[in-house]
């Protein structure tokens, strides 16, 4: 028994004098209470891993002053940290914080498009994602409102089209969109974004099928014009067009204008023919004087392509009947070309009025 007793003496003395704590490993740093290595065999690897409590099982924890420096790993919600108990100030102390992912980012939004009825906006914006998140599908909200600071605005369409076709009921009003980002992974939905209003909507201008007489002048002596416009909603090339003449009720064309070679009209202007020798008041914005242009009242004007098919006409062919003699005729607006001709489409104005000449409204 003595002998029992005296083997657990040494043994005990043995431990106290040294008082160092291996774990995987049979050498411990003398200069440590506890070593700890990742692995025993060299093989199988592990980590240290701290208490896990949650915000209410930390603050249970009874620490005083003399816990200074007791460790714990705080997993409350999105808050992941390790923390360290202060024990001067009486404060857990975050020493590590694991950082949150951060939501995608909806920037520098646009609208491209035209703001008419009828036609198609299409809403863009710079996406980003502090990690590179890979983009979603975003949600993208319509919305009209009755000025460009938004007053009275309404809903008009939600869903993932980036794309909104304007509505008669949009009309005179605002448009603006609204994004929703959304990332494939990490924090998926980002804050809302609304763009700038933009508008007001107006009613599409209206076109005409082709190039039509918008003027005709048959003015005092030489004061002949002809105003040719283009409201077909494209750039037109004047080379595959021509007018033609005809004489006192004559079947064939007696005179052919021809236009320069280049002239390319766009949408919403004029060209104007001019006899050479064209006096005032009549003889401001003309683009062609260089052709003997010549006609009066009873003569037919007929403008047609080159391939020789009719486009519009002024007076009937075979009749030599005055129906424009020392007058300005006017294409009423919204009236296009013609291949017959109709007085109704016109309004009439005095001998030599040429105020208009040069441009058109339709």
């Amino acid at each position: 028994m003595k002998k029992k007793i005296l083997a657990f003496l040494i043994i005990f003395s043995s431990l106290s004098a040294f008082s160092q704590v291996g774990i995987n490993t049979t050498s411990p740093s003398p200069a440590s209470v506890l070593d700890i290595e990742s692995s025993s065999d060299n093989v199988n690897y592990g980590g240290f891993l701290p208490p896990r409590v949650s915000l209410v099982q930390r603050n249970l924890i009874p620490v005083t002053a003399s816990d200074d420096g007791l460790m714990v790993y705080l997993i409350d919600g999105t808050t992941r940290c390790i923390q360290i108990y202060d024990g001067v100030d009486a404060a857990w102390e975050d020493i590590y914080c694991m950082p949150l992912n951060a939501a995608p980012v909806a920037s520098l939004l646009q609208i491209a498009g035209i703001f008419q009825v009828g036609e198609i906006l299409t809403a863009s914006f710079t996406y980003s994602d502090a990690e590179n998140d890979p983009e979603g599908t975003h949600t993208y909200t319509w919305y009209r409102a009755d000025d460009a600071s938004g007053t009275n605005q309404t809903q008009i369409q939600t869903g993932t089209s980036s794309t909104y076709t304007i509505l008669p009921a949009d009309l005179n009003s605002y448009i603006a969109f609204e994004v929703t980002p959304l990332a494939t992974q990490g924090t998926l939905t980002g804050l809302s974004v609304l763009s700038s209003y933009d508008g007001p909507v107006t009613t599409a201008s209206p076109t005409a099928s082709n190039l039509f007489i918008s003027e005709y002048v048959e003015g005092s002596s030489n004061n002949k014009l002809l105003e040719i416009a283009n409201f077909t909603g494209s750039t037109v090339s004047l080379n595959n067009y021509m007018i033609n003449i005809y004489f006192n009720g004559n079947g064939t064309p007696a005179n052919i204008y021809s236009f320069p070679t280049g002239i390319n009209l766009v949408h919403g202007d004029v060209y104007v023919i001019a006899h050479p020798n064209v006096a005032s008041p009549c003889n401001s914005n003309i683009d062609d004087s260089d052709f003997d242009i010549d006609f009066n009242g009873n003569d037919v004007v007929e403008l047609v392509t080159t391939l020789g098919g009719r486009i519009d006409i002024m007076g009937t062919i075979g009749d030599s009947s005055n129906y424009a003699q020392n007058t300005t005729l006017r294409k009423t607006a919204g009236t296009g070309p013609s291949t017959t001709y109709n007085a109704a489409d016109y309004s009439i104005f005095s001998l030599d009025n040429c105020t208009d000449i040069g441009s058109h409204t339709f």
